[in-house]
């Protein structure tokens, strides 16, 4: 007797572990889905209690929870986020701007929002402001994020770095290093340019536009081309559902 019971609860767990492996789901190779950005204060950044927040951190979040799908979110700085989603399977990264020079690099799931392109200085300065490319080239120093989408926009456009533009390692450094007199422009949205001001406590009236761009960027959620194809049609989906823009 002791031996058929023995027998009925092995055929059981055999047949639970095969009903298992059927349902739907999705399992990822290394068990662990990333998702990476940057603290750009307004789209992505860590609140006082440490957790990550921001407008598109809420709707990637969102995006997730439809899905059905947990990830662990990290805020690097910009140059290293890129790089571990341009090299690790199962990793995901927002905002990115979607260009040429990236456009094979990742999977792009969908946008989630547009960034505005222009140039702003010190409004202490009294010079005539620029009014196109070839005016800023030979007039100032740009400041843009290293591996930001900016620098890329400048480089495409015949800048040449450290005499006509300098990078850094966030964009948000860039307002002091206007106000040290190290550049002279720096390339924001406006909303972006705000929160960054907010942040180091320097008030909005010490910078001026500069220059509008015509267009700006849409920004992504993308994803590392060999992140789990399911994971791309469940977010896909998710996004669908939701009318993510």
């Amino acid at each position: 007797m002791t031996s058929c019971r023995s027998t009925l609860a092995w055929l059981c767990r055999t047949l639970l572990l095969v009903l298992c492996n059927c349902l739907p789901g999705i399992a990822l190779a290394d068990g662990k889905l990333l998702v990476v950005t940057e603290n750009s204060s307004w789209l992505s950044t860590i609140d006082s209690q440490g957790n990550v927040a921001g407008r598109n951190t809420q709707l990637v979040k969102d995006i997730l929870a439809r899905a059905g799908l947990k990830a662990d979110i990290q805020v690097l700085p910009w140059a290293r986020a890129y790089r571990i989603a341009a090299t690790r399977p199962n990793t995901l990264i927002y905002s990115i701007a979607r260009t040429s020079t990236r456009e094979k690099q990742f999977v792009w799931l969908g946008p989630l929002g547009h960034m505005q392109r222009v140039f702003y200085r010190l409004s202490s300065e009294t010079t005539v402001a620029p009014q196109s490319l070839e005016q800023v080239k030979s007039c100032c120093k740009v400041c843009v994020g290293n591996h930001d989408v900016q620098e890329e926009f400048l480089i495409k456009a015949g800048f040449v770095q450290n005499s006509q533009f300098l990078t850094t390692n966030s964009p948000q450094e860039c307002p002091r290093l206007l106000l040290s007199g190290a550049a002279q422009l720096l390339i924001a949205d406006p909303e972006q340019l705000h929160s960054q001001l907010a942040r180091l406590k320097i008030p909005d009236e010490q910078f001026q536009p500069a220059l509008s761009m015509p267009q700006g960027e849409e920004l992504y959620l993308a994803a590392n081309p060999q992140t789990d194809p399911a994971v791309v049609r469940a977010i896909t989906e998710a996004m669908r559902q939701l009318k993510v823009r």
